[in-house]
């Protein structure tokens, strides 16, 4: 029978019977008195304890016994023990025999994964989301046991006999299992009159040194994740154990977050989000310390910026000003912009100018500073690859390229394209008549010219990289948005990933950054390029890690596949994660034509600023703006939307609302419950309220959250189509109950006029609110003309009509701001002209 403690509780030996469905041999419980509830879980508690201690803390699965189970076992190997075990499935334990080694899978006749299937609720560790053994034979695996990793289903030919084959079934199923050894009870603790004392906390795991604890010492360990990868805790989970008693268990668990590993290519383990949203942006841990870096592609200097260099400097921008709205911390939030002054082209258009490179760079550099400054881009750095942090930077990063083996020095050729300063493969070439009838070699996609090219470079062992890629972008969906562009990336993944050419040679290209040791070579300006985006964060100081990979980088079309293939696979090779989002967006046409200069419709973005005003040109590309496809532009566009939804919806709202006819006062009027009550169909007297003004307030009150998952979705357009949409439905409010119909002298008028304006000015603070990152001088304009402070225009502070929901409103009876004149001018009136010089 085994030793067991004073005042415990012991079952009859289970009785052996016969049973038509489960065979002979199947065990019922005997019929001595059943402990009290108390008892069960008592003992329950100290077996859990000593089990638990035996087994370690994480790593291990186990089972409980169940109540009827406590009996002991017998000590042989009999026909008995073994029709018992074999017949009776629905009772799963763990059996300790000698030297307390688990024999779970031979007692029960059953592998021990077909036993963890009746408890798969469990909460299991799970080591980098594989199967150490997966690749081995079934002749090879090793047996299962309670150390087996979560996941495991092993195959054995031991079967439970069905109800068809009876008692004979049984009988020959349980002569096929091998004889156990002789069972033993596990010892029990010392008897002693307190509780044994509790187990002490585990460890503090730390992210520099991440282990597993309890791994069983016959087996690899798992490689440690980089040292940036964070290791979670996972909160207890309650699950519920159904036996005689339902009996419910709290089983902790310890989750370690990774990626699995690649042969000869280390992914690290902070690929996939780190942060606690699942937003894109990684910034909706509004926690302190949480950091967002945000960057445009540095832009080219061979000629002048156009709207779609602006287009990308303004997705940005207006990212970032969100965010700064949800964390005001000028310190959690950082823009970059800049210049690639490098390059073939660079050298090329400099000579075409007349100009030494260094003095062309400097002149169109000085103009891209210029329209961001006039257009109202916040950005908190301009980087240009000439400056000395730069080429520290860059030559650190080559370095360390070099240092793991992922340099070599070869012969590279094939056709090299100097628009593009890229290397094509022979399917991305066609030819085209020249200018002498001849056919010349031109570019697929882009139909510049291309020539071939051989030479001796410096490669990048890029096709190492292809498999760490592709489950990069699977296991993170949201890696490239939208979905369209990684699903591009993916597609390109199919097909053959040569290694890159990553210098060329100085006789060739003198303008960039030597190869450091070796002279003959620079370094090729794409590699030189996408280090910028470290540069600016201080690398190679190890303060760049603070904001590293909680990046988010904006790029046109054209520019994917170095940012979401060459980029990428640079930074693992350095032992670095890739960037947290890369946002894609297309290109701007012309009245359906591409903006060329032989065409002579190139639109001048200064221009522009000057035509429609700075917030009404920025308004008019994000709203128009859809990153999915190309975008239209002509001017009848921007004049027939800026006049609809900015001067005549937001404008004449705002003027209504504050106009002297109507709000004599010239403050936030009282709002009266009596009037709107807090729930449509509630009768009273006073109540004016209808349902379509119940249906405006709902809408404005989840606008907020409305507009940041789109900002987080990077679909701004969709945003400020929502934000348009309230702006419609408050000038219906307002429309409806007429409130230049209504009188303050009215004691029945009054209460409702006040209660319809202040709900207007409410929808207008929110609105204002809301438009600040897209058209900031307006906004401000909005805000201030409503007496809103600078320190209550935040989405923190953004409490939608507090006294409908029965709170003080801090603007009621406050005194609005000075008159500001018209919100928006009409563009139809004052620029007619600008219509008629496009249709002519």
């Amino acid at each position: 029978m085994g030793d067991h403690r004073p005042n415990r509780r012991v079952f009859p030996e289970p009785q052996i019977n016969s049973n038509p469905i489960l065979g002979s041999g199947c065990i019922r419980p005997g019929r001595a008195r059943v402990p009290s509830l108390k008892a069960n879980v008592r003992n329950l508690q100290e077996n859990c304890e000593t089990t638990l201690e035996s087994l370690g803390r994480w790593g291990r699965r186990w089972v409980p016994p169940r109540p009827w189970q406590h009996a002991a076992l017998p000590l042989s190997g009999s026909d008995s023990t073994r029709n018992t075990c074999a017949s009776f499935p629905e009772s799963p334990r763990t059996v300790f025999g000698e030297n307390n080694t688990s024999l779970t899978g031979p007692v029960l006749g059953l592998p021990w994964s077909a036993v963890g299937d009746h408890f798969s609720s469990l909460p299991r560790p799970r080591i980098h989301g594989s199967d150490p053994h997966a690749d081995r034979a079934p002749a090879q695996r090793i047996p299962a046991s309670p150390l087996t990793p979560v996941g495991r289903r092993e195959k054995t030919q031991t079967q439970v006999p069905t109800a068809k084959q009876g008692a004979k079934g049984a009988a020959e199923a349980s002569a096929a299992l091998p004889t156990p050894p002789r069972l033993l009870r596990r010892p029990l603790p010392e008897p002693s009159g307190t509780r044994p004392a509790p187990r002490p906390p585990p460890p503090a795991l730390t992210r520099r040194t991440p282990r597993l604890i309890g791994w069983p010492a016959d087996r690899k360990r798992p490689r440690a994740p980089a040292a940036h990868a964070p290791l979670t805790r996972a909160p207890p989970r309650r699950l519920r154990r159904r036996g005689p008693a339902g009996i419910m268990l709290r089983v902790r668990a310890l989750r370690l977050l990774g990626r699995r590993r690649a042969s000869g290519v280390s992914v690290p383990g902070s690929c996939g989000p780190r942060h606690c949203s699942s937003g894109p942006l990684g910034v909706r841990d509004d926690a302190p310390g949480a950091r967002a870096f945000f960057t445009t592609p540095i832009f080219y200097v061979n000629a002048a910026p156009h709207i779609g260099h602006l287009y990308s400097a303004l997705l940005a921008d207006a990212l970032c000003r969100h965010r700064r709205l949800r964390v005001p911390s000028a310190a959690a939030t950082r823009f970059s912009t800049g210049t690639d002054e490098h390059g073939l082209k660079i050298q090329q258009a400099a000579a075409a100018a007349g100009l030494a490179p260094a003095e062309l760079c400097d002149r169109v550099s000085a103009q891209f500073q210029q329209l961001f400054r006039e257009a109202g881009v916040s950005s908190t750095d301009f980087v240009r690859t000439t400056e000395a942090r730069h080429r520290v930077a860059v030559q650190h990063f080559w370095g360390l390229l070099e240092a793991r083996g992922l340099l070599y020095k070869g012969l590279y050729e094939g056709w090299y394209c100097a628009s593009e300063e890229c290397f094509l493969p022979e399917a991305k070439v066609t030819r085209q008549p020249g200018p002498s009838g001849d056919a010349c070699p031109v570019s697929l996609e882009s139909g510049h010219p291309v020539s071939w090219t051989k030479e001796e470079n410096y490669i990048f062992r890029l096709s190492q990289f292809r498999e760490p890629l592709r489950r990069w972008l699977r296991d993170d969906p949201q890696a490239v948005t939208p979905e369209p562009f990684r699903l591009a990336v993916l597609q390109w993944l199919e097909e053959e990933l040569p290694d890159l050419s990553v210098s060329r040679r100085s006789s060739h290209l003198h303008w960039g950054i030597p190869v450091p040791g070796d002279d003959s070579q620079t370094i090729y300006v794409w590699l030189d390029a996408l280090v910028n985006y470290l540069t600016v964060i201080g690398y190679p100081n190890a303060e760049f890690r603070a904001w590293w990979p909680a990046t988010s980088h904006i790029i046109g079309k054209d520019i994917l596949k170095f940012h979401a293939i060459y980029w990428p696979a640079l930074l693992l090779g350095a032992g670095m994660s890739p960037p947290h989002r890369i946002y894609v967006h297309s290109h701007w046409t012309v009245c359906g034509q591409k903006m060329s200069k032989s065409l002579g419709n190139v639109v001048d973005p200064k221009t522009c600023l000057d035509r429609y005003t700075v917030d009404g040109f920025r308004y008019f590309l994000l709203r128009q703006g859809v990153p999915n496809w190309d975008c239209d532009y002509y001017d009848e566009k921007v004049v027939k939307l800026l006049d609809s939804e900015l001067a005549d919806a937001l404008g004449g709202l705002l003027n209504r609302c504050t106009a002297n006819r109507i709000n004599p006062s010239g403050t936030y009027p009282v709002f009266c419950a009596n009037c709107f009550p807090p729930a449509p169909g509630v009768a009273g007297p006073s109540a004016r309220a209808q349902a379509e003004d119940y249906a405006l307030v709902n809408a404005v009150a989840t606008l907020p959250r409305q507009v940041a998952e789109h900002y987080d979705n990077f679909q701004i357009y969709k945003a400020l189509e929502a934000v348009s949409s309230c702006v419609r439905q408050t000038n219906g409010f307002v429309q409806r109950h007429a409130p230049w119909k209504l009188s303050w002298e009215s004691p029945v008028d009054a209460p409702w006029l006040g209660t319809v304006l202040h709900v207007a000015l409410e929808c207008l603070r929110v609105f204002g609110t809301l438009l600040q990152p897209v058209t900031p001088s307006l906004a401000d304009k909005l805000l201030s003309r409503l007496g809103v402070s600078a320190t209550e225009r935040g989405l923190g502070e953004l409490f939608f009509l507090p006294r409908f929901y029965g709170y003080p409103c801090p603007f009621e009876g406050r005194r609005l701001g000075p008159e500001t004149g018209l919100l928006f001018p009409r563009l139809d009136q004052s620029r007619a002209w600008l219509v008629k010089a496009h249709r002519t």
